[in-house]
């Protein structure tokens, strides 16, 4: 059961949102709120943290954007999606560097919205085709770095982050490469304060821009998933 969030002040589009995920088994929509202040209000009342959280940007109180930086911060392995209206490059440029894991149009298929859902759940991001353009204009603006933090991973973060970026979660890396959980936990936490990442979303993006990963082959990897 995937737990889900809804924050958008637009209570009829919401409504049908949720209406829409109520149709799937295998989702559960834990909170439906019109903004980022109602929403993290209620996780703090409710002690409940969802899988997933899908957010608008522009809402009345406390926004996409503010919202997004918040629960970055208090939940660091959170995962969001931005549905909105106000779909553009710059929108989708800035977001991509708060770590987000998707930016969606409001205007798509429904059917893309479920696709996306379950992607961002199993491999922590839905690599569209805006989203690798953002990647890219990251990697032309990159400033040489003095040195690079890429030097100064080990190589077991490497592989680590390899295969984060592929999806595995820590027990399935655990098995892969032969040591226990708490050590890929710990493996994990380093290369996030090494590369000054905060979830998956942006380690995902940092190997891109690094190169670590080739964003065209991880791009055909999602839409080929």
């Amino acid at each position: 059961m995937i737990k889900i969030a809804l924050a958008d002040d637009e209570a009829l589009f919401r409504e049908a949102v949720s209406g829409l995920l109520q149709k799937y088994p295998h989702y559960e929509v834990i909170y439906s709120v019109n903004d980022g202040k109602e929403l993290i209000s209620e996780i703090e009342k409710q002690k409940i943290i969802p899988d997933i959280f899908i957010l608008d940007l522009r809402m009345k109180y406390l926004d996409g954007i503010e919202t997004t930086k918040i629960l970055s911060q208090k939940y660091t392995d959170c995962k969001i999606i931005i549905l909105t209206s106000y779909y553009s490059p710059s929108f989708v440029n800035f977001m991509v560097n708060l770590g987000i894991n998707a930016f969606l149009s409001k205007s798509l298929d429904p059917k893309e919205l479920i696709f996306a859902i379950d992607l961002v759940h199993e491999k922590g991001l839905y690599l569209t085709e805006d989203y690798a353009k953002a990647i890219r204009s990251k990697v032309k603006s990159y400033k040489k770095p003095n040195f690079s933090t890429v030097e100064s991973l080990t190589k077991r973060e490497v592989e680590v982050l390899e295969y984060i970026c592929h999806g595995y979660t820590n027990q399935e890396i655990s098995e892969k490469i032969f040591r226990s959980v708490r050590t890929i936990e710990g493996h994990r936490k380093h290369i996030m304060e090494k590369t000054g990442t905060k979830n998956t979303a942006g380690i995902v993006v940092y190997a891109l821009v690094h190169k670590i990963i080739d964003i065209d082959k991880k791009f055909l990897e999602f839409n080929l998933a």
